[in-house]
């Protein structure tokens, strides 16, 4: 999943990226969640 998100065709690819933090990886992927949550949640009226 991670690598379709990243864009990458052959597991390959991300298994390069695996030797990263597992916090920093965390970190990453709570800020892209929290992005994307963003911009699909309903937005209350002010």
């Amino acid at each position: 999943m991670i690598g379709k998100l990243l864009g990458h065709t052959l597991v390959q690819t991300t298994a390069r990226y695996a030797h990263l933090a597992n916090e920093s990886v965390k970190a990453s992927g709570s800020r892209v969640g929290d992005t994307i949550g963003a911009h699909i949640a309903p937005t209350e009226p002010t």
